[in-house]
């Protein structure tokens, strides 16, 4: 092989989780442009970073550096497709009020944390534990996530953007709940990140195994085919079938880059009173 084609292959295996990302928001785009429905991008590309944040806490297996790539390109997809809907229906003052007034607490928590405890740092590169004190958490537990909480049930207080969009503002709320528990009460598996399978120290995973994929993505086609009998998209199976074999696929190269080989589990360690971590 080339040392140029050498190059290039080393820098895509770095990076084929982000490089994923990239093609999956491109053709989830492509399909909202030619069918017309944008409402398919909204829901397909809110959620993915809750599934980047258990990824990253529960298996340990991801440099950090590029992990909060990773987080911080799918939270800014979550809240520009949240944006382009909130923003477009009438505005509701108390609404308003209530949505500025957690993203304000969870960009102040933020602050107070620094972004490398944000990301899980403790987990995925043993920083040491910090007991935070500063606004807000002298004020409340785990703002981050209480912040989101209450800026996305804020958006319900609109009339308006309940009616169209209450799944999208419900889902998050959940999933931020869900966070929580998951800080709270869930053992990550590992903290070592040394790669086991000899690849770059700073890839995310071994090689993805693209036989795997496909065949991944292809249950994903036949899944998503068939919920569109349920959905918003009634009768257009082969958008659905699309959307879902990149979904599907797409989550699966994740897994594969996140989860990476297996190494020595991680000690129980104790959360309680320790504000180390939030989203």
């Amino acid at each position: 092989m080339a040392p140029g084609a050498s190059e290039l292959g080393a820098c895509v295996h770095r990076n084929v989780a982000l490089l994923s990302s990239g093609i999956f928001v491109a053709l989830v785009l492509a399909l909202a442009g030619f069918g017309d429905v944008w409402s398919l991008p909204v829901y397909a590309l809110s959620f993915w970073h809750y599934y980047l944040y258990w990824l990253a806490y529960y298996f340990g297996a991801v440099p950090l550096a590029a992990f909060k790539r990773q987080a911080m390109f799918w939270k800014g997809m979550s809240l520009i497709a949240l944006g382009c809907v909130y923003l477009t229906v009438t505005p509701q003052v108390l609404s308003l009020a209530l949505v500025a007034l957690g993203f304000l607490l969870n960009a102040s928590a933020a602050k107070a944390l620094g972004a490398d405890r944000t990301y899980y740092g403790h987990e995925l590169a043993d920083l040491p534990r910090l007991r935070i004190t500063a606004f807000p958490y002298c004020w409340i537990a785990h703002p981050m996530l209480v912040g989101n909480m209450l800026a996305f049930a804020g958006t319900l207080l609109n009339a308006e953007f309940r009616q169209q969009w209450w799944p999208l503002a419900l889902g998050h709320v959940f999933l931020n709940v869900g966070l929580l528990l998951m800080e709270l009460y869930v053992t990550p598996q590992r903290r070592n990140t040394q790669r086991a399978d000899g690849g770059p120290p700073d890839a995310l995973g071994p090689n993805v195994p693209w036989g795997a994929v496909r065949g991944v993505g292809a249950l994903g086609a036949v899944l998503g085919a068939g919920m569109t009998a349920w959905s918003p998209w009634h009768g257009q199976a082969a958008t659905g079938a699309v959307v879902g074999a990149a979904v599907a696929a797409h989550a699966y190269v994740l897994w594969c880059c996140y989860a990476g080989p297996s190494v020595a589990p991680a000690s129980h360690h104790d959360l309680q009173g320790t504000l180390s971590h939030e989203q």
